[in-house]
């Protein structure tokens, strides 16, 4: 038969299952059904109003897309697992999407974004964002740790401020160097600075801490800051421990084994060495060491770790040989608030950050999102960080007793099939799942209905035949998160 261009409705495939015919349909579908219950969380949360409301770039024409559109277009580029600005088009044409969010006009073009990106300073996006994660520092716990560390983000091409620097992955390759702070035990991220690829580890450390801590309320402020070797310098030790209102807090970092080190640990002796000194176990020591270029002495914990032991017979030596892996940490922690043997595990716990950077760089947009503007690429990767903060968040609801990374998460409470329905005043998503995935929605859904319920004033909820709708207004304000 002979068809016009368009005509044809319904193609078959022969395939293993039989003869298969397929069809466009008119129904109003969407492969991120799981937005539904994400959208109400963030709502609540009030975090795009605020971004909104605050928001330094004025928009004049009446032609311009909403700022709103913008702010929720992006945030949800980065959840579903955009890298580029491109990728916004993979919502763009979902309609679904767009009345989940109550979007004005339209989800946004990639080119609208990052003109509206380049319209800010540095020093106004980062107000703007301070401004919009006032939910999170409220939620932060009295006493916290933050761990600081600096990441490589390598570029191709010859954007604004990437240079070549240190880049173990791509040696010689430009890149950004940007630092991190996040909150220990907890997966979520405080804030950032993007920095050129030369940068050193340590550089504007002190002017992001005293720009993050003047935006923390006065009983959140941090308990200790951890960093590695980068972080250890005079100018650093000496700022945590200037006498200042309200108290700065307390430094636990990590030394080079510099020649004075060395020296501290060859003088410990064997019998000042704390635990057995068994293949693999950890020993500790304390001491009071000035470096060159310390102005006093200070606490320093030094740790070494058996690697290998051979006897006299097998060195076919006199006294055999041990090898050790040694350790060097500085703070000024009291011994009456941690000892030596909960200053080395304190610090060892460190290494859950590296994980966030794995996170944000693999399964978010931290590597991508680069553009030839410098503060497009920054807003950008700030705003990777508030979507991944409000995500974390969100599948927590989910998964109470452990994080659970976005590559995972995704696929099992964002990229659900769901098919819109409208009737009269009353809106429906139908979700299509499996029963062991829909037993893990249900148990979040509860959670996250309960939580809504003791913050909102009026709540009708109606979850039948694997339904889920909703409506509700609210007349508190942004509500209270405790962090655990």
């Amino acid at each position: 038969m002979v068809h016009l261009p368009g005509e044809i409705d319904s193609y078959d495939f022969d395939t293993p299952g039989g003869k298969i015919s397929v069809s466009r349909s008119e129904r109003k579908l969407t492969t991120m059904g799981g937005l539904v219950a994400f959208a109400s969380f963030v709502r609540e949360l009030g975090v795009i109003e605020k971004l909104v409301e605050s928001c330094p770039v004025v928009r004049t024409s009446p032609n311009a897309t909403p700022i709103r559109d913008i702010i929720v277009g992006f945030i949800l580029t980065c959840v579903q697992d955009g890298k580029r600005f491109r990728d916004i088009r993979f919502i763009q044409n979902d309609d679904v999407v767009a009345k989940i969010f109550g979007v004005q006009r339209r989800i946004p073009s990639n080119d609208t974004i990052t003109r509206f990106f380049s319209q800010f300073s540095k020093e106004s996006a980062k107000q703007w964002f301070h401004d919009s994660q006032q939910f999170l520092y409220k939620s932060l716990q009295d006493f916290y740790i933050l761990d600081w560390d600096s990441t490589v983000t390598t570029r191709y091409g010859e954007q604004e401020d990437v240079t070549i620097g240190y880049n173990p992955t791509k040696p010689g390759r430009g890149s950004h160097h940007p630092l991190l702070c996040s909150v220990a035990g907890t997966r979520l991220c405080l804030g950032m600075q993007q920095r050129a690829g030369n940068s050193s580890s340590s550089k504007e450390w002190i002017e992001t801490m005293e720009d993050l801590f003047k935006h923390l309320p006065a009983d959140r402020r941090p308990f200790i800051n951890r960093a590695d070797i980068g972080f250890c310098s005079e100018q650093f030790l000496r700022w945590h421990e200037t006498k200042d209102s309200p108290r700065r807090p307390y430094y636990l970092l990590k030394l080079r084994k510099t020649s004075r080190v060395n020296e501290a640990l060859r003088k410990v002796s064997e019998s000042q060495w704390l635990g057995a000194a068994s293949l693999g176990a950890l020993q500790v020591a304390e001491a009071r060491i000035q470096l060159h270029g310390w102005s006093c002495e200070r606490r320093v914990i030094l740790g070494r770790r058996l690697i290998s032991k051979k006897s006299p017979e097998e060195n076919c030596s006199l006294f055999g040989e041990s090898q050790f892996h040694f350790f060097a940490w500085v703070t000024n922690l009291s011994q009456g608030q941690f000892n030596a043997w909960q200053i080395a595990d304190l610090y060892n716990q460190r290494a859950d950050c590296e994980n966030i950077f794995d996170e944000l760089k693999n399964h978010w947009g931290l590597n991508g999102f680069c553009a030839q503007s410098s503060i497009v690429t920054e807003v950008a990767a700030r705003f990777n960080l508030l979507s991944y903060n409000l995500w974390s968040l969100f599948v927590r609801f989910f998964n109470i007793e452990a994080h659970e990374e976005a590559r995972c998460s995704r696929r099992e409470f964002l990229l659900l099939a769901g098919q819109y329905i409208e009737s009269g005043r009353s809106r429906f998503v139908q979700l299509c799942t499996s029963d062991p995935i829909w037993k893990r929605v249900q148990a979040g859904y509860g959670r996250l209905l309960t939580w809504l319920s003791q913050t909102a004033s009026q709540l009708t909820i109606g979850t039948e035949h694997a339904n889920l709708g909703y409506t509700m207004t609210s007349q508190n304000g942004p509500p209270t998160l405790r962090l655990c």
